[in-house]
């Protein structure tokens, strides 16, 4: 995809409304190779879903080893 079909897409009112929401789910690859698929607090800052861990979080090392993931947005 284009860039600016990426912005037209999340542009749209039910793009925007995921988008508010303050909770995904976030799929990744553990340490042990298995996928995990976890809760996790975020937020849109307009261009980017920002989230946030401590930094002791067991997924960290994971994510470092392989940035690849896969977020959902659950609707009610």
């Amino acid at each position: 995809m284009e860039p600016h079909q990426i912005a037209e897409i999340l542009d749209r009112p039910a793009s925007q409304e995921l988008l508010a929401r303050d909770v995904l789910r976030m799929a990744y690859v553990a340490k042990d190779g298995t996928p995990r698929n976890i809760p996790i607090a975020f937020t849109w800052n307009g261009s980017e879903i920002v989230v946030c861990t401590a930094r002791n979080a067991p997924k960290l090392p994971s994510l470092r080893r392989n940035p690849d993931v896969a977020l959902t947005i659950d609707t009610e």
